[in-house]
């Protein structure tokens, strides 16, 4: 490599969250680390978690060149404290170019992409759009932009999407079925939207381990021989409870089964929606630091991955199926979302049952090899191929 590129990588997700540290820093502290590129980022962080978590990110941050530049998120009043956020990135932005200059504006999102737009128009830079699933359709279908309020909101990114498209050096989809949509219906050429799953970090979500099994279980009062099912993530809004349920209802094993909710969200949400659906099977929950959550992976038997069905399924990737692979535990889900149906064809229906909407199986769920299973996360969603990907693509961008 002779000249390597400077980039300013823009998140609206704070690297103190999270998914900055397993999605945003577990790429580019390696891309750094093993390519020499120089990377300045700005994020927005929440305020109570910049708190909990600064100094997580700062030893990771210590073992690499990235600079970091953490600015507040707010969120409220609505809209109004969004444009402030934004103003103040710009004016974040325009200090650093007044130091230095970048090659590339990395934007991750929307919100990012606004601000990466204007630092392309202003001063040259080479523009990536890495959408990360189709934003504004997910926040009206999940309810959240039902205010008569937020309608000028979804007019106005999706006006901004048709731009971010054409105006961006290259668009990154997470899935082929999103490519094919950009590449249909944007009309931009597919040499110019470039796919690639999320990743997942194999030293983080470890090898299957009795011990690691047998001592969660322990603690959640689970007996040994019991069969688990796990959902991990958000609940509410993509994520509705009663399909969860209606997804574990539907898993037959001829064991006593359980219900492990993975969540920071109200415990009320299951409880509720299961006195509804009268449920009376155990029903566990925990939540864990993103380091401990391969713990409770490996105390289950099966993974469920649930979004709600609407046109921006298309674009998820669902991390959840490489982190319950990785812990050596196969998956359900529903047909249709993202790459599932091609991902469970690509290796020939191992680890993956996917039913209709109907929330039917045509029985009891196969126990897959353990290693085997780690080995096609490997394959599909190891983090190494995430580094090469964003590497390759800076590169060619010069």
């Amino acid at each position: 490599m002779s000249k390597k590129p400077k980039i300013l990588y823009l998140s609206y997700d704070g690297l103190t969250d999270p998914l900055g540290q397993s999605q945003i820093l577990a790429y580019l502290s390696r891309i750094n680390k093993e390519h020499g590129i120089e990377i300045t980022i700005i994020s927005f962080d929440k305020p109570d978690v910049f708190i909990k978590n600064e100094k997580r990110v700062r030893e990771i941050l210590s073992t690499t060149t990235i600079q970091w530049h953490s600015l507040v998120y707010h969120k409220s009043p609505p809209i109004l404290s969004t444009i402030g956020d934004l103003r103040s990135g710009w004016k974040k932005i325009k200090a650093l170019y007044k130091k230095e200059t970048f090659d590339i504006v990395h934007c991750r999102g929307y919100m990012s992409a606004i601000l990466g737009q204007k630092v392309k128009k202003k001063f040259g830079t080479k523009f990536i759009f890495d959408m990360r699933g189709w934003w504004p359709d997910e926040k009206k279908e999940s309810g959240l932009w039902e205010n008569a309020l937020f309608k000028p909101v979804y007019k106005y990114f999706k006006r901004k999407e048709k731009q971010f498209f054409e105006e961006s050096d290259i668009s990154v989809s997470l899935t082929y079925a999103g490519q094919k949509e950009i590449t249909q219906n944007f009309h931009q050429p597919e040499s110019k939207v470039r796919v690639i799953p999320t990743c997942v970090d194999f030293d983080v979500f470890k090898a299957f381990d009795e011990n690691t099994r047998n001592n969660i279980r322990q603690e959640l009062g689970i007996p040994k021989d019991a069969y688990v099912v796990i959902y991990s993530g958000s609940i509410g809004a993509n994520y509705p409870p009663k399909d969860i349920l209606k997804i574990y209802q539907s898993v037959k094993s001829d064991k006593e089964r359980h219900l492990l909710i993975l969540s920071r969200e109200p415990h009320s949400l299951i409880t509720d929606a299961a006195k509804e659906m009268n449920i009376n099977e155990q029903i566990h929950f925990a939540s864990a630091e993103y380091s401990k959550v391969y713990q409770y992976l490996q105390a289950s038997d099966l993974g469920i991955i649930l979004y709600k069905m609407a046109f921006s399924t298309i674009g998820r990737s669902p991390t959840k199926l490489g982190e319950y692979w990785a812990c050596g535990i196969p998956a359900i889900s529903i047909k249709g979302i993202g790459d599932l149906d091609y991902i469970r064809d690509k290796f020939n229906g191992t680890g993956l049952i996917l039913i209709d909407s109907d929330f039917k199986t045509d029985g009891i769920i196969p126990s897959d090899d353990k290693a085997i299973l780690r080995k096609n996360a490997l394959t599909y969603f190891d983090i190494n191929s995430g580094v090469e990907f964003y590497t390759k693509n800076y590169i060619s961008l010069l």
